[in-house]
C-alpha cells in the first residue's frame, strides 16, 4: 500500500502544463504565426500535443482550430504565455483570427 501511496505522490510532483486553445482562421497570414510558433514553442520546452482544424465546440464560443499544447508544468506554460516573445509572437495571431480562447491548466486530478 505504501507503494501506491508514491505512485500517488511522484504523479502530482510531475504534473505536466497545457495551452487549451481553440481559435477561429480569418487570413491565410495566419500561417505566418505558425511558423514562427513551431520553433517559439520548441525553444522554450513546449510540444503540441493535439491538433484539429475542424474542433467542434459543443458548449460556448470557440472557434474551428482547437490545439492543445504541453508544457513541463503549469508555471512552465503560464511562463511561456507571459513571455515577451511570446506576447511579440500573438500578435501575428490576433491580427489574422477571431474567437480565440486559451486556457491554462495542469495535468492533475483533483476533487
Amino acid at each position: 500500500m505504501e507503494y501506491v501511496k508514491l505512485l500517488k505522490v511522484e504523479f502530482c510532483l510531475m504534473a505536466k502544463g497545457f495551452w487549451l486553445v481553440t481559435t477561429t482562421v480569418m487570413n491565410p497570414a495566419f500561417a505566418e504565426y505558425v511558423e514562427a510558433f513551431q520553433p517559439w514553442v520548441d525553444s522554450v520546452g513546449g510540444s503540441v500535443f493535439a491538433k484539429d482544424l475542424e474542433g467542434q465546440t459543443v458548449e460556448g464560443k470557440g472557434g474551428k482550430l482547437a490545439v492543445i499544447i504541453e508544457f513541463s508544468s503549469k508555471q512552465a506554460a503560464i511562463d511561456a504565455y507571459n513571455s515577451s516573445e511570446y506576447q511579440e509572437l500573438s500578435k501575428l495571431r490576433w491580427a489574422n483570427s477571431i474567437d480565440t480562447n486559451i486556457t491554462i491548466m495542469d495535468s492533475g486530478v483533483s476533487h
